[in-house]
């Protein structure tokens, strides 16, 4: 479980860590609602004890949705995380809300931030092996891929759409799968949920 608390705590961190060098952007005054299960449509938190295999989960506004691999370990208001045996993998799929100046940052200073961030708090103990723009309905992305000191290999990816960060991770002691893979195309966002605009 070592993984998962490296994975959780890095991913915290890259959220939290937007306040350095970038403006402090992040606002830590997110909305508080728990994530929503398609299954059942109710506001639920699950038990860690119960198995969510690529159980799909919505955001709190309905603007995002991800399939979480293995059990569920933490579903907080802005934080679900999992941990699958098969793979020896865990997962993290956390949102915040950013302030409103995020808004006048062009997509390379979005792009920048996102870098700077990700390489100060997600491969600050490792190595960035490749880094490669992404987008995301029309908003500006990055991908990480990290081999951290402690030999363990990570697959991180963020997002800001409309004034929201979205982060992604896997970190696995071994080779990441087509577990990991499905679980990065499993995210889908949809900006139109959400309140603000760029």
């Amino acid at each position: 479980m070592s993984i998962f608390r490296n994975l959780a705590i890095t991913s915290i961190f890259i959220v939290a860590g937007t306040q350095n060098p970038a403006a402090a952007l992040v606002n830590n005054q997110a909305t508080q609602t728990k994530l929503e299960s398609i299954t059942t449509q109710e506001l639920i938190t699950k038990q860690p004890t119960i198995v969510a295999i690529n159980d799909k989960y919505w955001g709190p506004q309905r603007d995002f949705e991800i399939r979480m691999p293995g059990n569920i370990t933490s579903n907080k208001s802005d934080t679900l995380a999992s941990w699958s045996s098969v793979s020896r993998t865990a997962y993290i799929s956390v949102h915040q809300n950013m302030p409103s100046e995020v808004f006048y940052l062009s997509t390379t200073g979005i792009r920048q931030l996102l870098q700077r961030s990700m390489r100060t708090n997600v491969a600050k103990n490792g190595k960035v092996v490749k880094s490669t723009n992404l987008v995301i309905e029309g908003y500006p992305g990055l991908e990480m891929l990290v081999q951290h000191n402690d030999g363990k290999q990570g697959q991180y990816r963020a997002f800001v759409v409309k004034g929201r960060m979205y982060v992604l991770g896997a970190v696995t002691e071994y080779e990441l799968t087509t577990e990991a893979a499905n679980f990065f195309d499993s995210f889908r966002v949809y900006p139109q949920q959400l309140g603000y605009s760029r």
